[in-house]
């Protein structure tokens, strides 16, 4: 089995997009982070598989994980 990988396309990547992983990071759900943001359920859903699909993230977890290694987000963050 081949396992191919394409590199993130962080430059796609909103500040809007960061700021969802931050929350994502500071372990709210995807509900809590729509009511935060002022947005519905739904639409940060599909923001987050859009996010997931530039990352080439398999998971939402893996999608975070990428973010800090590319520098998207940074460990030194503190309130968001």
């Amino acid at each position: 089995m081949t396992h191919t990988t394409t590199a993130p396309a962080v430059d796609q990547i909103t500040a809007t997009d960061r700021q969802l992983l931050a929350l994502l990071a500071d372990g709210l759900t995807q509900q809590q982070i729509a009511h935060r943001l002022g947005r519905g359920g739904s639409a940060v859903n599909m923001r987050m598989l859009r996010i997931r699909e530039h990352l080439g993230a398999a998971t939402t977890a893996h999608a975070v994980a990428i973010a800090y290694r590319t520098g998207l987000l940074d460990t030194r963050d503190g309130d968001r």
